[in-house]
């Protein structure tokens, strides 16, 4: 006999095990007689689907290289809603003829049609306006009758739906959700890959959400805008052993025992837990479940620069991501303009009380374009500055003309998009700022609940020479444009407008300050003249105009994303500290410098599509050192290690002396920058912009693919400016050459530097 406890733990155990012999056996059955499943062929690609739930079971997994990972993502998945069920593929190209020609392809279609609808009875399959004919033609051999929906009304006893678009209105979704609650089987195909390939390209798809994820939500299950495109390797789905990461269920275990993701993980279960926060309603099981086992404190803690939080272990990176995720998801900002986030005050700041509010009219050049640097696809908004400020919870009017408001504008409040809860700590609530709305009417209401600078977005593609907006109920904050703001104004009045924030600009660069940081600035004249300096030097040595088609812009933050400062390809962030202090001094920064943001500025002048292996952060430091040469009069040698000539040969020849390898190369930037200076010194800084010269003109379908293309074309084009041969130095220095690169050589007078003549 068993007793009550013992029999209600068998009891459980039977449910459990059932549950996963249901589970295991619906692979089982759609993966019958199939050998291995192929991702759709390029240009098609592949979206990919997150848990937001526990029930979904993943059938079919794809793989691309990230970051030289391996990233792993849901491409076929089933679940339940209601009484019936839903499969969901990550391409619409499942759902297409050529597809079929893979017998695992049609395979599994057959054994997905019998199991939701088993049996040899002809079944009624609805399929949707547009999918290919000779899917169509498929279903018909599956003992079924086949017809088009028109508006998604579906006959009575239909079993099957195949879906291959988005659908967004509710009346629809509501349609879809009775039928599979009823008992049908959605058939749902995403479109994100068509979508891509035909798209509008004078329109930004980066930030479109599928309608269906409302409905697809409910059964669990999520679809994010994403496409992975097959690649060498990668051409088949993966059907094995499911990464924990994959599923929510599994997935939290993991974040409770402090497991340490992979970098390609991390991205996909951040995602995952976005999507959960998104889609799922605070009451929910899941999110319950999501509190419980991170242990999320009811009341969220607000971070400052006297009390960061704390954050430096995988479970409290888990729970602080999730509690402050939640928290702002459950607050639905959006549908409340009035709301003031907690910690706001602390960051972005509060303006000073009893701050006007005005309402200004304006008239914005227009700044975008490419300008031969590493610049964003098309379309891509690029940011302009207004000089106004929003305050938290407070609306703003924004009045733009007919014309205008047809033109794809849009208005963005604050400048800090980083999301921080993967730092060990942080001094502001580390979510993303920013606010972004469409200026697509007349006259458009915006807010933002933690409140930031106004900027005004412009599509790349625009033909507009200037915008003209009417604000009101915005705060004047400090900005300064040389040419244009005096320096009697700006000490007289705009460095104390109330913003808690301030820009100061030229046409080549912006500086996105804390407006504490400026007060006392009493030379922006100066100040900016100098930063157009630094920017003209790097133009230079990029070889391209200084006269720029649009501004970069640096921007200072309590915390930094990644590392001590970062680059991305619309911004630079560095972090509020002493570096910010000499960034604005301009008497300090031109007799001292400023190494790291030299550097990052750097970064957005290289040539990335060039550079081959260990050169990533030793090409950059090219235009550190051209800014020390020839802004600030320093020479050539102005970092820790490298304060002389001396001390950089003695660096060299201990490297050449103790084993050299092209890898001991590459790991050690400063060692790597010392061949390119003693080029530098023997042939001048004109030998690299010669070079430089050469990559501009080189048509893209020229460019090289493997990095040793890419050495030896780098070689080729230093060997032509110098006009000598550099065989010997490469290989002294262990920088690996083709036979074919050599031979290219051969014409030139052979160069060695005088300080390594005893090196073979």
């Amino acid at each position: 006999m068993i007793s009550p406890p013992s029999r209600f733990l068998y009891v459980t155990l039977l449910v459990l095990l059932s549950f996963a012999a249901t589970a295991q056996n619906t692979k089982q059955i759609l993966l019958k007689g199939v050998d291995s499943l192929p991702m759709p062929p390029t240009p098609q690609g592949s979206s990919f689907f997150v848990t937001v739930d526990e029930q979904p079971e993943i059938i079919a997994m794809l793989r691309s290289d990230f970051a030289g990972e391996i990233f792993r993502a849901n491409a076929i998945v089933t679940s339940r809603l209601g009484k019936g069920k839903v499969v969901l593929f990550g391409a619409s190209a499942y759902f297409k003829a050529m597809m079929l020609e893979d017998k695992n392809v049609a395979r599994l279609l057959k054994n997905i049609i019998d199991w939701a609808s088993p049996g040899s009875k002809t079944r009624s399959i609805a399929v949707v306006k547009g999918i290919d004919p000779g899917f169509t033609d498929f279903l018909k051999k599956q003992h079924a009758n086949v017809y088009t929906t028109t508006n998604l009304i579906l006959k009575k006893n239909t079993d099957l739906l195949f879906l291959n678009t988005d659908v967004a209105d509710n009346e629809s979704i509501n349609q879809i959700e009775a039928f599979v609650s009823a008992g049908g089987t959605l058939m749902f195909a995403s479109p994100f890959s068509d979508l891509y390939i035909n798209r509008d390209t004078t329109k930004n798809l980066s930030t479109f959400e599928l309608g269906m994820n409302k409905l697809l939500a409910k059964a669990g299950l999520v679809n994010p805008n994403a496409i992975i495109v097959q690649s060498p390797g990668y051409e088949r789905l993966m059907t094995d052993t499911v990464p924990g990461h994959l599923h929510i269920t599994t997935l939290l275990p993991l974040l409770q025992s402090e497991t340490k993701f992979s970098e390609s993980a991390d991205f996909f279960v951040t995602l995952a837990l976005d999507q959960i926060f998104k889609y799922k309603d605070s009451t929910s099981a899941i999110i319950k479940k999501i509190k419980q086992t991170l242990k999320i404190p009811a009341v969220l803690t607000v971070p400052s620069p006297d009390a960061p939080v704390l954050n430096n272990t995988p479970a409290l990176k888990a729970a602080n991501k999730a509690a402050y995720w939640l928290y702002q998801h459950q607050q639905k900002f959006k549908e409340h303009p009035e709301a003031k986030a907690i910690g706001y005050k602390v960051f972005p700041g509060d303006v000073q009380e009893g701050a006007s509010r005005v309402t200004q009219m304006l008239t914005i050049p227009v700044k975008v374009g490419t300008q031969g640097l590493s610049d964003p696809s098309s379309v891509y908004h690029r940011s302009h500055t207004t000089g106004l400020y929003v305050p938290a919870g407070e609306k703003v009017t924004i009045t733009l003309s007919d014309a205008d408001s047809m033109q794809g504008l849009k208005a963005q409040i604050g400048v800090h998009f980083d999301d921080l809860t993967s730092l060990d700590e942080f001094k502001r609530i580390p979510l993303d700022l920013v606010t972004v709305f469409n200026l697509d009417k007349k006259e458009v209401e915006v807010y933002s609940p933690y409140g930031g600078l106004l900027l005004i977005n412009i599509p790349d593609t625009t033909k507009l020479k200037a915008v003209k907006v009417n604000v009101k109920g915005a705060v004047k904050a400090p900005y300064f444009k040389l040419g244009e703001t005096s320096e009697e104004q700006w000490n007289t009045t705009i460095r104390n407008y109330p913003a808690p924030w301030a820009e100061l600009a030229t046409d080549n660069i912006v500086l996105t300050v804390p407006s504490y940081r400026i007060r006392n600035l009493s030379n922006p004249v100066k100040l900016m003249q100098f930063w157009d300096e630094v920017m003209n030097a790097d133009a230079d040595l990029a070889v391209i105009d200084r006269k720029r088609v649009h501004q970069e812009r640096i921007i200072v933050d309590s915390d930094v994303a990644y590392g001590y400062m970062f680059t991305s390809i619309d911004r630079i962030v560095v972090p509020d500290d002493q570096s910010c202090e000499w960034m604005l001094d301009e008497a300090f920064i031109r007799s001292h410098g400023s190494w790291g943001t030299f550097h990052e500025l750097g970064h957005r002048h290289q040539f990335p599509q060039f550079g081959f292996s260990g050169t990533g952060e030793v090409t950059v430091n090219l235009y550190t050192m051209y800014v020390y040469d020839q802004v600030l009069h320093k020479g050539m040698y102005n970092h820790e290690g490298m304060e002389t000539k001396e001390l950089m040969v003695k660096a060299i020849k201990s490297y050449l002396d103790h084993d050299p390898t092209f890898e001991k190369w590459g790991n050690d930037p400063f060692l790597a920058l010392s061949m390119y200076t003693q080029i530098i010194n023997a042939f001048s800084w004109d030998a690299i912009k010669a070079a430089h010269t050469s990559y501009r003109q080189l048509p893209k379908d020229q460019y090289p693919k493997t990095d040793q293309e890419k050495i030896d074309l780098w070689f080729k084009l230093i060997c032509k400016a110098t006009n000598s041969n550099l065989a010997r130095f490469f290989e002294v220095w262990k920088v690996p050459l083709s036979e074919v690169a050599k031979d290219a050589a051969i014409g030139y007078k052979v160069w060695f530097p005088e300080e390594l003549a005893g090196y073979k």
